[in-house]
């Protein structure tokens, strides 16, 4: 069989990893199987979008009929039209896609000539017919010179990104393309990549060389392009809270250099070294102890499996993309949160336990063993399996969810983002006045589509507020306000059209979703009981008595003509229940969860080092963390009371929960830190000795109990703050009302580190097994399963 690899170079000519993946495969086929192969390229400049059509045209009138089959891989490569025509993909143009963060498309306000192309281009769908491409070309010809049109056609921009979609979509639809596949899971689940029908096989394929080894454990070393999507900040700067003495060696070149080098400079451990010649890599590869790569939303990142061959454990992070589906934590290196500290704590590990590096360089073996040009060839020409669609579900929220910064932000993402390995998820938020429409991938399968509330939204719920003594509105207002920005039920309504159901994530979204989706099944996800919740909050008020019915009504909405509801809890579905009576939906409790990822452990040895080097180890530190809400206030005014109690202890409060107390006199040992990045939450996760939760309302669990443990904190909770969580005082905690909580901070500063380090390690062990949010979501995935 006679195979064409088709391929779009860059103007100017720039080769890289898409090049060496198609000689690779070229001389697979070529030298290991009985079919001729050759690479056909066609110059594809793409610096403004005139150049950038003349390519997709120039691939889509390309006469390949010489050929047996054609294998496409890139824009605007898959433009060929040919009967047997695989798509290989390696990734769209992703600054009109997935990295996209310009503005919304508006054919109405469009000059009227573009409007109707625009209309005519929208008649098919998700799936244009691919009979219209040669007409497209010429429409566009017509159009181009005239200044409106041209205005219009702003590259990127919103106008040029649905006529990019359209050819793509067009190009690829099943009718046109025998196979799908990708480099990567990541490639494949992103939103909008591939034909929803179409069933998607991921090829990983090898580095273009086979002569990786193993040797020494003399440095850390990484190799990239030095741009900021590769993040070599991050590295440097987590290196250099790396205590070990051992070198960071960095390969390669790029526009990112002297920023890198100055940011780098004063650490005589970290080197340069410029551009390395390809015979070379194998050797570096070989004596590094191992390989931090942490890109944001790789694609692939053959460095992870260049590493892996090299017998080298990976350092990787949470939303690095590919890398991910390689690197198992703590098995073949280390995922950790997109922040310094993370990242040093796991360099840090691998400088300090050089054999458990080794280790770790086995398994990575092993774990790319599988990754060859046979099973790459074996699947390209392999007959297509049968299709599937993966269902779809529309989740509404008022406010943004990433990237999550308290409670209710994390349940979302990471729940969702576990769902979403089984689903396609549309999370619509409602964004602040001064936040970009956007739509963002913000994990596989994930996509967060944020609309900015009206200005007029904003000022009605800041009227309210200040009825409630400027208590927080903006959630509990907005079944009432949400018709002010007509945007977000216009975005609800667009992603419900293809979902299998719609989410209301908090009762205060239900208006909203039944006016975009009257027809769609409705599930509940009740965080908390919200009624009980907001009594506390708002009191006796002048207010409360109009916002609490708005809530009893849009909760008791939800209870009843919801036909799914998941709580945080038994107890709550159970308190839903007695107020609101019977109810047909199905009911599950979904608890709270932590994502492991985002939490590093420090055990209690490491954990008396970091104080020692802060030189915080001669007084006792507590740490509280909240948002701005009812029984978190509370608790701060009890920690208030009993600070003054315990003067051999600093207490650090966290949070938003801080605001109401800023122009309070606080006693000496507390401060109030406010909200503030992950990166100082993880320093303070890592230099406290206790973690307090003494809650004594609210409902729902309390996430906060789980960061703690997951981080290795002994915590003092009080028995209500442990509500609804599989833990045992004693075993998992220290149990402590507020009134008790001097006693109970002394016997904790007086128990052994032996008997401390057991209840660490037994907190750990139970969030892993129990409030892990992959665990809970397989959880709930096979309840889904069971119930549908």
């Amino acid at each position: 069989m006679k195979i064409a690899l088709v391929t779009p170079l860059a103007v100017p000519l720039a080769l890289g990893g898409a090049e060496n993946l198609w000689w690779g495969l070229q001389n697979h086929f070529n030298t290991k199987t009985e079919h001729q192969c050759d690479i056909v390229s066609v110059m594809a400049p793409e610096g403004n979008f005139w150049d950038l059509m003349a390519s997709y045209e120039a691939f889509s009138s390309l006469d390949l009929s010489g050929y047996d089959l054609v294998i496409s891989g890139k824009y605007p490569g898959w433009m060929v039209n040919h009967p047997n025509h695989v798509c290989y993909m390696l990734h769209r143009l992703r600054g009109l896609y997935d990295t996209y963060s310009g503005a919304p498309l508006d054919i109405a306000a469009q000059p009227a000539e573009l409007r109707g192309m625009l209309e005519w281009m929208a008649e098919d769908g998700a799936e244009p017919d691919a009979g219209k491409i040669p007409t497209l070309f010429e429409r566009l010809r017509s159009l181009r010179g005239k200044p409106e049109i041209e205005a219009a056609l702003g590259f990127p921009g919103p106008v040029s990104r649905a006529i990019v979609h359209f050819l793509d979509n067009a190009a690829l639809s099943t009718g046109r393309v025998r196979r799908h596949a990708a480099i990567a899971r990541t490639v494949a689940r992103r939103k909008d990549y591939f034909p929803p029908d179409a069933v998607v096989d991921v090829l990983y394929p090898p580095p273009h060389r086979d002569d990786y080894f193993c040797g020494g454990q003399d440095y850390f070393f990484t190799s990239s392009r030095l741009d900021r999507p590769k993040r070599l900040d991050l590295i440097i700067e987590a290196f250099r809270a790396v205590e070990a003495n051992i070198p960071l060696l960095i390969a390669g070149s790029g526009p990112d250099a002297e920023r890198l080098k100055t940011l780098a400079s004063g650490d005589d451990r970290i080197r340069f070294l410029g551009f390395v010649a390809d015979d070379a890599m194998a050797g570096l590869y070989a004596n590094a102890l191992a390989v931090p790569f942490v890109p944001y939303d790789e694609d692939y990142g053959l460095i992870t499996i260049e590493a892996m061959r090299s017998g080298k454990p990976v350092v990787t992070v949470s939303d690095s993309g590919g890398p991910t589906e390689f690197v198992e934590d703590g098995v073949t290196g280390f995922v950790t949160a997109p922040e310094p500290l993370a990242l040093a704590a796991a360099l840090s590990a691998l400088a300090d336990n050089r054999a458990r590096a080794a280790a770790m360089g086995l398994e990575a073996r092993k774990r790319v063993e599988p990754v060859d040009w046979d099973r790459v060839a074996d699947g390209l020409l392999a007959t297509p399996a049968p299709r599937r669609i993966r269902s779809k579900l529309t989740v509404a929220t008022t406010f943004k969810v990433f990237p999550p910064m308290n409670g209710g932000q994390a349940r979302v993402y990471h729940l969702y983002r576990n769902l979403a390995r089984h689903y396609d998820i549309d999370i619509v938020s409602l964004g602040g006045p001064a936040d970009p429409r956007s739509e963002v991938e913000i994990a596989p399968g994930l996509l967060e589509i944020t609309i900015p509330r009206s200005q007029d939204q904003a000022d009605a719920e800041y009227y309210v507020s200040r009825l409630v003594g400027e208590r927080p509105v903006s959630d509990v207002t907005t079944n009432a306000f949400f018709g002010l920005t007509p945007g977000y039920v216009e975005a609800l309504e667009l992603s419900a059209t293809t979902s299998e159901a719609v989410i209301a994530s908090h009762p205060y979204v239900v208006a909203a979703l039944r006016a975009a989706a009257p027809d769609k099944p409705l599930w509940y996800e009740a965080h908390n009981v919200e009624l009980s919740l907001k009594e506390a909050v708002f009191g006796n008020l002048p207010a409360a008595e109009a916002l609490l019915a708005e809530v009893r009504h849009a909760e008791k909405q939800c209870w009843v003509d919801a036909v799914r509801v998941f709580a945080c809890t038994g107890r709550d579905l159970d308190d839903l229940g007695r107020l609101y009576g019977a109810t047909t939906a199905h009911l599950t409790e979904v608890p709270n969860g932590v994502s492991l990822d985002d939490v590093r452990f420090i055990d209690l040895a490491r954990r008396r080092r970091l104080q020692m080097a802060g030189r915080i180890d001669g007084q006792q530190t507590a740490i509280f963390l909240g948002s701005w809400h009812g029984p978190n206030l509370e608790a701060v005014e009890d920690i208030l009371v009993e600070a003054p109690k315990n003067p051999q202890t600093r207490f650090l409060i966290v949070g938003s929960v801080c605001l109401p107390f800023k122009d309070r006199s606080l006693p000496s040992n507390v401060e109030l830190l406010g909200a503030v990045d992950m990166e100082t939450r993880d320093l303070v996760l890592a230099l406290a000795d206790v973690a307090l939760n003494p809650m004594r309302s609210g409902s729902g669990t309390n996430l906060k109990m789980l960061d703690y443990m997951a981080a290795g904190i002994p915590v003092i909770s009080s028995a209500f703050g442990a509500r609804g969580l599989r833990i045992e005082k004693g075993t998992h905690y220290m149990q402590a009302e507020a009134p008790d909580l001097s006693d109970a901070l002394r016997q904790l500063a007086a128990t052994d580190d032996a008997a401390l380090a057991q209840m660490i390690v037994a907190a750990r062990e139970r969030v892993e097994s129990e409030y892990s949010w992959r665990v809970i979501a397989d959880r709930f995935l096979e309840e889904l399963v069971a119930t549908s």
